[in-house]
């Protein structure tokens, strides 16, 4: 089997996708709407003009429980044929059903209510496929569609093929949602229910800016060239000591947020220590599957290459227990081999979403959760690690489970969070501070926090 191509199906996760499965139901507010449309007192300017207000998706507290309605709105006409949903990563035979949204008749009403509890937090975006095929040419599918794409139609059974490639041909028309109350970036709006984890970054208001540096750098070791930037806080280190450091995987997702600023509030509110964040681009997709798999070159470019030319005219630390590397997906399990490989550099390593299913058994001659394997045996544990992962990670979840219970086995000091969301950049987002301050904030205490449907807060010392 060619490299390129072994290395391409070691990084595709195994089993078939599983999209999200909320309840479904009619939210409050649209009830209200459908029984007046029926007795001919609807006023429909009225109630986008209260939708513009609020904000969107509604959000209404279901009585007695911990779940809410959360109901999600387009308006539109008989010029569209559907409007889908897209708020869940994984793709299935049902997906398209599942996330369509109905039309009040009569009216320009689009809608879509989930039953979900009350600490759910998703990116989405809205499809308005047009009933013209003509009248609007869709945009081409991001680069991770386009691959997870091929990816679920190589998994589908022949019958389900056609079903799937309708997702992900209205995928290509979806856009953000107009009256969002929140934003991730271009491309994805965000809802956060009322008791979704808080937000650091959200309450830490305006630090001081710091400086960020953009650079190209070319390394000896891999062979290519790639962006990295450098931020340095505008508060040094109280003692004048050598500066702390944050490597940050997938640069380009985060310089793009940008995290920039919330590095400055948690520094200058005093949730996080001055430190220097250096934030490594992943070049492009066929070079972050491979070296972001548990590859040992990638590792020594990090430890042999790109800090000490990072230490270039800066004072940064040496010390591995001021050292924190993170990443999310392959860049979480990176993120924690790195700690396990190279711990004399790296004693602290922040995994969201670790991708511990790897390799996958069919391009590895049947092996997977390689890396909680080399863990079980180790000789040296990682110092601290912070781990969290989404219960609708399908994927990921048990694969996590297995590797945080071998690392309680071991006596490893670990904090572990599950959240009530999935595969994505907005509970990334809502959870990356959090690590930083439990990787900072002092010596390990023990606590568990029940959060529902299997999911939990613990720390191990």
């Amino acid at each position: 089997m060619p490299r390129e191509v072994d290395t391409f199906l070691t990084t595709v996760p195994p089993g078939k996708g599983r999209a999200l499965r909320p309840d479904r139901t009619t939210g409050p507010a649209v009830e209200a709407l459908i029984a007046a449309v029926a007795e001919g007192r609807a006023d429909l300017p009225g109630f986008w003009r209260t939708v513009e207000e609020r904000g969107t998706p509604l959000v209404e507290r279901i009585d007695a429980t911990d779940q809410c309605a959360v109901t999600f709105l387009w308006r539109g006409g008989n010029e569209l044929a559907d409007v889908i949903l897209f708020a869940d990563k994984a793709a299935d035979a049902d997906s398209y059903e599942c996330n369509r949204m109905e039309r009040i008749p009569g009216t320009d009403v689009w809608h879509l209510t989930y039953r979900m509890r009350a600490d759910w937090r998703s990116s989405y975006a809205i499809a308005p496929v047009p009933a013209d095929p003509s009248a609007a040419s869709p945009g081409p599918l991001e680069e991770m569609a386009a691959i997870r794409r091929r990816r679920s139609l190589a998994r589908a059974e022949p019958a389900d093929r056609p079903a799937i490639a309708r997702w992900f041909d209205a995928m290509a028309h979806a856009v953000p949602d107009p009256r969002a109350r929140e934003r991730l970036d271009a491309s994805w709006s965000v809802v956060s229910l009322p008791d979704a984890p808080p937000e650091l970054w959200r309450d830490a208001g305006a630090g001081a800016p710091g400086t960020v540096e953009e650079h190209s750098f070319t390394s000896a070791i891999l062979g290519n060239t790639r962006t990295v930037w450098i931020h340095e806080p505008a508060r040094r280190p109280a003692d004048g000591g050598p500066w702390p450091v944050l490597v940050l995987l997938d640069g380009e997702q985060w310089a793009g947020i940008p995290v920039f600023p919330l590095l400055d509030a948690l520094i200058e509110r005093g949730d996080i220590p001055p430190m220097v964040s250096i934030l490594v681009s992943a070049v492009d997709f066929p070079t972050r599957t491979r070296e972001l798999a548990c590859h040992d070159p990638f590792v020594a470019f990090l430890d042999e290459e790109l800090l000490p030319w990072a230490s270039e005219g800066r004072r940064l630390t040496s010390d591995p227990e001021h050292t924190i590397i993170a990443g999310q997906s392959l860049g979480g399990l990176t993120a924690l081999y790195a700690a396990h490989t190279a711990a004399h550099r790296f004693g602290r390593a922040i995994s969201q979403s670790g991708s511990f299913w790897w390799p996958a058994p069919v391009g590895a001659d049947g092996e997977t959760e390689r890396l909680t394997r080399l863990l079980a045996q180790a000789d040296r544990l990682p110092g601290r690690v912070h781990l969290s992962v989404g219960v609708h990670e399908w994927r990921l979840l048990e694969p996590t489970r297995r590797l945080r219970d071998t690392l309680a086995q071991r006596g490893a000091a670990f904090d572990y969070v599950e959240y009530n969301g999935g595969h994505d950049r907005a509970c990334w987002r809502a959870g990356l501070p959090d690590g930083i301050v439990a990787l900072t904030g002092g010596g390990a205490r023990s606590r568990t926090v029940p959060a529902g449907d299997g999911a939990a807060r613990t720390r191990h010392a």
